[in-house]
């Protein structure tokens, strides 16, 4: 298939996609067939021709049986043009990794770096990718690109240009580091396998060589895939499955909880109409109430409001620090909602214990998880299993699993897509994008849509709740995958 496919069937603005998606998407909950955020992010400013930097590099370095990690901090200045990289020798393949290690989104990049060395590992322990014939050892390039756009896309030309490598990854999380690395790839024609909310990277395209493992906040699957029109592919339709599960039990009361800048607000704007529309209240929505400014240390005031309107179910997606410190204040308050849902403040493991007493977070729902170690598929690279993943996890950082490790298929897929390419050269592997469809390790099926450039994956909602000794641990509470049955029953009213 051409590359031009990607481009062809462009131009459906992101504000096209959620007027039309929103009544779609609350007519098939509501019929039983079924966020992160539908942000809007500003278009960073063009890369400088020549720049002077500081950068501290990360490099794993892995030879079949071995792996070595070392940290340099350099300053380079690096002059790049528009050309495609000349190509050396290929003895291995390359894999040029921006990962967040630090700043903001650390909670999901450091368990993904962690992973993505995991598969690399089983990769090169049976020889390495089987690339036209001739097996390569893979060497995965690491640099932490802080959370921060600007670094992420200087840090990408240096992957290109100085490491030499034959393809882009970035770790799991919001679109703020995806949607940079892509515009790159595509300056210089270098597949990227990407993250981020699908219908934000969507708009900032269209992407040529840029490809996406990302959540779909609302967009309906097109007619003819094999996922159209099934449950689990939609995070909002999460949000409203889950909720209706129990309409029954509730008032239809509810509260909305999201940052005030540009993805906060889009996403408020979005659910508040998809509650509407399917028939429920949203408190204060005249005034956005539970739009807050990122920061804030006193939400006795929103809570109050929220108590006064009877809200007793609270969507969210919000900063975990925010909210650990809201939850806190309505427990003191007395503000007792039967259902909580945040989609970004309660993924991981870290973000959830900063709440304090672990009894605070019983029942607290993340309702777009895509992972646990419950799903039952095998490492194409070695026979590794989920439990195992889970395992050594938890042996090296003394740390319950988080989703975040489920990353080490987005190597997985990577790796298969190159062999499938049978080459290094860049037009072949991101043609290979266009007809990739295995079954991977962490996700089960993965298959790129042409015209998206991504590959929706299933959802689940999982709780949280303790286990035997009183910590943390998060279950499974609903699951639209037949091979993967939740590990307890929901959790209703919320203690």
């Amino acid at each position: 298939m051409s590359a031009g496919v990607s481009s062809s069937k462009r131009g459906v603005t992101r504000r096209g996609f959620l007027t039309v998606a929103v009544s779609a998407i609350v007519a098939g909950v509501v019929a039983g067939v079924g966020a992160y955020y539908a942000g809007t992010l500003a278009a960073p400013a063009e890369v400088t021709k020549e720049v002077t930097r500081t950068i501290e590099r990360t490099t794993t370095i892995t030879a079949p049986q071995t792996t070595v990690t070392k940290t340099i901090t350099t300053t380079a200045t690096t002059t790049v043009t528009a050309a495609t990289p000349t190509p050396i020798a290929e003895n291995e393949v390359r894999i040029g990794n921006l990962v967040s290690l630090t700043g903001q989104l650390a909670a999901y990049g450091q368990p993904a770096a962690w992973a993505f060395r995991k598969c690399v590992e089983d990769i090169n322990k049976i020889g390495g990718l089987d690339v036209g014939g001739r097996k390569l050892p893979v060497k995965l390039i690491q640099y932490d690109d802080s959370s921060d756009p600007s670094r992420a896309a200087l840090l990408a030309e240096q992957l290109i240009f100085q490491d030499k490598v034959h393809v882009l990854l970035t770790s799991g999380g919001p679109p703020i580091i995806s949607i940079p690395v892509s515009r790159i790839a595509d300056k210089y024609k270098i597949p990227a396998l990407v993250d981020g909310i699908f219908e934000a990277w969507f708009a900032s395209g269209p992407f040529e060589y840029a490809w996406a493992l990302s959540p779909v906040i609302i967009t309906p699957i097109p007619e003819g895939d094999f996922r159209a029109g099934k449950p689990g592919y939609s995070v909002v339709g999460n949000y409203l499955l889950f909720t209706n599960m129990f309409r029954d039990r509730i008032n239809g009361r509810v509260a909305l909880f999201a940052p005030d800048d540009a993805d906060g607000r889009s996403w408020y704007e979005l659910v508040a109409k998809v509650l509407q529309e399917a028939g429920y209240t949203v408190v204060g929505v005249e005034k956005r109430l539970g739009q807050y400014a990122p920061g804030t240390m006193d939400f006795t005031s929103i809570i109050r409001e929220w108590k006064k309107g009877e809200a007793d179910v609270l969507w969210g997606l919000s900063i975990a620090p925010d909210f650990a410190t809201m939850w806190r204040q309505a427990h003191a308050l007395g503000w007792e909602p039967k259902m909580v849902l945040d989609g970004r403040a309660l993924k991981n493991y870290d973000d959830v214990a900063a709440i304090g007493d672990p009894k605070l977070a019983i029942g607290l729902a993340d309702p777009f998880n895509p992972w646990s170690p419950y799903v039952p598929y095998r490492s194409y690279y070695g026979g590794r299993t989920n439990p195992q993943l889970a395992e050594e996890w938890t042996k090296e950082t003394g740390k319950p699993w988080t989703e975040a490790i489920s990353q080490y298929s987005f190597v997985e897929l990577l790796g298969r897509t190159i062999e499938l390419a049978g080459s290094l050269e860049p037009e072949k592997i991101n043609n290979a994008f266009y007809e990739i469809d295995v079954i991977t390790m962490a996700y089960g099926r993965r298959k790129f849509i042409p015209e998206w450039h991504c590959a929706p994956g299933l959802f689940y909602v999982a709780q949280w709740s303790l286990d035997e000794k009183g910590d943390l641990k998060m279950e499974i509470v609903w699951s639209p995958n037949p091979d993967v049955q939740p590990t307890r029953e929901p959790i209703f009213p919320i203690p």
